[in-house]
């Protein structure tokens, strides 16, 4: 499929075709709990759809964007890693989890990462503009020149992570020495 819109469609219940979807655009759909696994999308945009905890065993994200999506419990590390490439601006993605993934360069703007998992993923140069990441698990993750520097509520062991050239804000420092059990006063 190319070039196509879908939209206000709810996946659930009408079960989204295995195929390559380039340059489609999802607008309003509901893809929660469904499952979209093997399906390839590339340069596609997900705008206001609702995917929490959906299947995506093999499914490829190859230049895609996530807008204003609820992402909760998706387990990214499931799908095909092959040309992997997304990006996210105002989504929520609770307890979503990204174990192992390579994804360099990311963009993260606005977005609500509670408690999602980043153990063993490459993220270097990626950027967390403007987001909240209380509980967000960062072990032996590659954070080298990553960009926290309006990033909120992070706890980062800089001896359990790599963090070289990483950017961090005078304010938000604390998330960074907070395993050293210093105290920071303002």
């Amino acid at each position: 499929m190319r070039n196509k819109t879908y939209k206000n469609i709810n996946f659930t219940t009408e079960k989204l075709q295995i195929d390559e979807y380039e340059d489609c655009i999802f607008e309003n759909c509901v893809f929660s709990n469904a499952d979209i696994s093997q399906i390839e999308f590339v340069d596609c945009s997900f705008e206001n759809c609702d995917l929490s905890n959906a299947i995506i065993t093999e499914t490829a994200f190859k230049t895609v964007a996530f807008v204003n999506c609820k992402l909760l419990g998706m387990k990214f590390e499931d799908c095909n890693r092959f040309l992997f490439k997304v990006s996210f601006e105002d989504c929520q993605m609770d307890f979503a989890s990204f174990y192992g993934v390579t994804m360099k360069n990311t963009i993260f703007k606005n977005c609500k990462l509670e408690e999602v998992d980043f153990t063993n993923a490459n993220l270097s140069n990626s950027k967390f503009v403007s987001c909240d990441l209380v509980r967000a698990i960062f072990d032996r993750t590659d954070l080298q020149k990553v960009d926290f520097y309006s990033a909120k509520n992070f706890i980062i062991n800089p001896s359990e992570n790599r963090v070289k050239k990483a950017i961090f804000a005078r304010d938000n420092l604390d998330g960074l020495l907070l395993n050293f059990g210093v105290s920071i006063k303002k």
